[in-house]
């Protein structure tokens, strides 16, 4: 009998003693709240509410209390909850993450787990005693043995393995034992679940006897078409207008788009301040408005410039092979404040280019401005609840500059600007106040000269607000809304529309070109075809047929010795990041089709770069494969990652989906923190735009018309999957949802296959050499040191038994998609990593081709234009030296890739970067 609705989301049940009351965790609002109901179902309620997780209820043994861990006296504490008053009482304050609380049976102690390697013991009268220490893996779910004997019993998870353990015993190897609660029973018996199963354990025995258990799911989704299209002629309007810069006299815009920087007098149209292949990002006036500077990878990686605006003459003030990014100048105009892609926060001295850091190593800290004094910086700065789980809220975090002092403030409480990355803070040129983005919308708070509030923040703008910037007198704000420049006014609250004079078209068709191949895989069978024509005209397949060597001469590439295979659909990135956070800029495309990759899918990325990266490819002045885009994650009320966007409402949540409309989002995702109605309203919004949408969850996400899974296994609310197990397994239910539910799934293995590092050593490609940033190069080289396994890496051990789970989601008939997750994994080489990952299990090389080719084509609503090469389809075709359609390692050794019929050979793609060579 089905008790709850999938909205509800609950997890972990305990049932009363007298078996008339269930208690359990539940995330319908949108925090983990404690839940009851009667054991029928009915009588359903809530008994706490936000803003505090409260997670792993257990009813007392007489049924009058509940014990739970909370989170509101600043890390996770074991309380109880009177049923009948309500009345909380809180039995532990240490500054240990505690978790799992289960009751002894004199209902006067209760067992813990203490920063998932101790068991805890505490008394009502607060004495804590240990009863397990020094654990060697991470423990989970104590209860106690019939009769409260000792030692206490709990689950121990270490790297591909579980065991139900007794003090410091194992009495149950050798299974999948899931991290729930063992119900011991009176004769030495337990209940517990494992293997996929509810199980009996015999008292003094190893057996396992299954308890017969079976549910009939019903899922009634919603058959959303995709419709999706490629970009075709004519004239579109720039929309992609990144990091807008007024300056300080208000009447010009110095801002990034087409990959050029522009500059635009209010009312005229916009000049072009740089033309050429190169990345250009974050424009900053000086307070005299006589210098700008901006990011550049001209020199080979991301630096600070420099430009005289009267003169025209540019500089490079950093040239290093770091990622220098977010400029902001000192008022004086002597120092610039920066940010790298370690999340150093630097000063650097204009004049003699020397520089230190203020912070060290913040994860994705938001970009600084100063204060009118310029003794104090300001940013945006992740600061989470507890160590337990990441997640937290985005607060402006000030920082003395002589001293390195640092000082959080919340701009509201429990709410968080709404990303770290272009959403401010921005303290105005006069110092009293700074401008972000709250819920969204467009906000100003007084402050201190210190950067102390002394007000309330308050809204200026309506709707979907980015990139704050404020004239210089302080009575103006720029800002983005729905792809559009506006100007507020603070003396009168009027908005000024401020149109920007600027179009784009398409890149230009390329002349009809005859490729001659060796081999040819057309991915729609698994027959290879020899000596083959192909006919290219107007970036298309036009014919595919013998090699004729009287055929007219005109364009003619002879590709001989290489086999040509459809281009390569990365399906998970977040490009945008990759070009910025990760410094890869310019370099990014080009890494990209120099491994064969002509199509990328963003599942997340900061909305106006990624907007702005599409329209600059797609009009031929950035070199990169087509990317369909989409903007940052829409979540819940505690974030993590700089480009997610918490949604406090339901006003907010309709102003973000007019946003991604007006934007022209391909994809919709939503993370982990959004409650499942949220989740359910973005699916069918943007399913009726025939956009689709995606999370982490199979479950609640089928119920709730999600189009598919970013990850099998990856971030979630819980602290376990609903997919795979702590040992990284996957069950038969699990099969079925993804088949029946025609959900669809992306790989991400995370991890570099070992055979990139084998012949061809992947450090050694002059691809790599060349176009990826140092920062990741040292990566990859810590990944070829790394003894990590699935034998010592819980991490690694989760995915070993992934390619056989994919495989057999597609013998099930699921839709498998390969994606690696860059620039969480490398971009570019990640994806070949995925795909040798997956034929590493029983996929055959044409099973994994196509989950990099026809399927993501499938799944973008494209399947008539990409993913295979037959005539009519566009001319995205990779061609590679070997037999990929026999050994997938031979994928990786493009020679050319040809996107839409223009044809980009590898030397020529790493050319712009030869100066990373030497």
């Amino acid at each position: 009998m089905k008790l709850t609705e999938p909205g509800l989301d609950p997890a972990r049940p305990h049932w009363g003693p007298s078996g008339d009351l269930i208690v359990m965790q539940a995330y319908q609002q949108g925090t983990f709240d404690i839940w009851m109901m009667d054991s029928d179902g009915e009588g359903l309620k809530p008994l706490t509410g936000a803003p505090w997780d409260e997670r792993e209820p257990e009813l007392s043994p007489d049924g009058s209390e509940i014990a739970f861990v909370s989170d509101r006296d600043g890390s996770y504490d074991v309380w109880t909850m009177t049923l009948e008053t309500g009345a909380l009482t809180q039995w532990t304050d240490t500054p240990e993450e505690e978790a799992y609380p289960t009751w002894a049976a004199d209902g006067n102690r209760i067992a813990y787990v203490a920063d998932r390697t101790s068991i805890k013991e505490v008394s009502r009268a607060g004495d804590i005693r240990a009863l397990v220490s020094d654990i060697q893996g991470i423990a989970y779910a104590p209860s106690w043995s019939a009769g409260d004997n000792e030692p206490i019993s709990w689950i121990r998870s270490t790297p591909g393995k579980t065991e139900l353990m007794l003090g410091d015993e194992v009495r149950l190897d050798g299974h999948d034992v899931f991290p729930f609660r063992v119900d011991w029973q009176a004769d030495g018996s337990a209940v517990l679940a494992a293997d996929g199963q509810l199980m009996r354990l015999e008292a003094g025995s190893d057996d396992l006897v299954p308890i017969p258990f079976a549910a009939s799911l019903s899922i009634d989704r919603p058959n959303f078409s995709r419709e999706n299209d490629l970009v075709g002629f004519g004239r579109h309007r720039v929309k992609g207008i990144v990091t807008p810069a007024l300056h300080p006299d208000g009447t010009q815009v110095a801002f990034a788009a087409l990959n050029d920087l522009w500059l635009m007098t209010l009312g005229e149209a916009p000049q072009r301040l740089t033309n050429d292949v190169y990345y250009e990002s974050d424009p900053a006036w000086s307070p005299d408005g006589e210098r700008l500077a901006y990011v550049s990878d001209r020199h080979g990686a991301l630096d600070i410039w420099i430009r005289e605006m009267a003169s025209g003459k540019t500089w490079a003030l950093t040239n290093s092979d770091a990622t220098e990014l977010y400029p902001a100048w000192s008022p004086d105009g002597s120092r610039l404040v920066y940010q790298n892609a370690a999340g150093d926060t630097k000063v650097i001295d204009i004049a003699s280019g020397e520089s230190r850091a203020i912070v060290e190593g913040m994860f994705q800290p938001g970009r600084a401005s100063w204060s009118a004094d310029g003794k104090h910086v300001a940013l945006a700065g992740v600061v989470p609840y507890t160590s337990r789980f990441r997640e937290g809220t985005n607060q402006v975090l000030v920082v003395d500059v002589a001293s390195g002092e640092q000082r959080f403030y919340p701009v509201a409480e429990h709410a968080s600007i709404t990303t770290r990355s272009d959403n401010g803070p921005v303290w105005s040129p006069d110092g009293g106040k700074m401008s972000f983005v709250l819920d969204g919308a467009l906000y100003v708070m007084d402050v201190s000269a210190e950067g102390r509030p002394t007000g309330e923040p308050r809204r200026v703008a309506e709707g979907i607000a980015d990139s704050p910037s404020w004239s210089g007198d302080a009575s103006r704000l720029l800002f983005l809304k729905d792809g559009q420049l506006k100007m507020v006014s603070l003396d009168d609250g009027e908005v000024q529309n401020i149109d920007v004079r600027l179009e784009w078209t398409p890149q230009e068709l390329p002349e009809s070109t005859v490729v001659h191949v060796g081999r040819l895989w057309d991915g729609a069978s698994d027959e290879v075809l020899t000596d083959v024509d192909i006919t290219v005209v107007n970036g298309r397949i036009a014919a595919i047929g013998s090699h004729d060597d009287n055929r007219p001469q005109g364009n003619v590439i002879d590709a001989s010795e290489l086999t040509a295979v459809p281009g390569l659909i990365e399906g998970h990135t977040h490009q945008t990041w990759g070009n910025h956070t990760f410094g890869y800029g310019a370099r990014q495309g080009r890494l990209l089709l120099s491994m064969g990759i002509t199509s990328t899918v963003s599942v997340g990325d900061l909305a106006y770069r990624a907007v702005g990266d599409h329209e600059a490819i797609a009009s031929g002045k950035r070199v990169g494969p087509r990317f369909f885009y989409t903007g940052g994650p829409l979540d819940g009320s505690r974030i993590y990652y700089n480009a997610m966007r918490p949604v406090a409402d339901e006003g907010q949540l309709a102003a973000e989906l007019e946003r991604a409309e007006a934007l022209d989002f391909d994809v919709m995702k939503t993370y982990v923190r959004m409650n499942p109605a949220f989740m359910k309203a973005v699916s069918d919004e943007a399913g009726q735009r025939g956009v689709p949408t995606y999370s982490h969850f199979l479950a609640p996400g089928v119920y709730l018309d999600q189009s598919g899974t970013t990850h099998l296994g990856a971030t979630e609310r819980l602290d376990y999957s609903r997919i795979g197990s702590l040992t990284g397994r996957t069950y038969q239910d699990v099969i079925d949802l993804f088949s029946r539910a025609n959900m669809s799934v992306v790989s991400t293995f995370f991890a570099v296959e070992p055979s990139l590092f084998g012949d061809n050593d992947i450090r050694d490609d002059v691809r790599v050499k060349a176009l990826v940033p140092r920062a990741e190069r040292d990566a990859l080289q810590e990944a070829f040191d790394s003894d990590s396994s699935p034998d010592n890496s819980h991490f690694l051990a989760q995915y070993a038994d992934n390619p056989e789970t994919f495989a057999r989601i597609v013998e099930a008939g699921g839709r498998l998609i390969a994606g690696s997750d860059s620039p969480l994994d490398f971009v570019g080489f990640g994806l070949h990593s995925n795909l040798r990952w997956l034929e590493s299990g029983p996929l055959t090389p044409f099973q994994a081709l196509r989950s990099a080719t026809a399927v993501p084509a499938m799944e973008l609503g494209l399947h008539e234009q990409l993913g295979t090469l037959e005539v009519g389809k566009m001319a995205d075709i990779a061609f590679v030296r070997g037999k990929p359609d026999e050994d997938i390692r031979d994928l990786i050794k493009v020679e050319m890739v040809m996107k839409g019929g223009h044809a980009y050979r590898v030397e020529d793609l790493v050319a712009p970067f030869s100066m990373n060579l030497e």
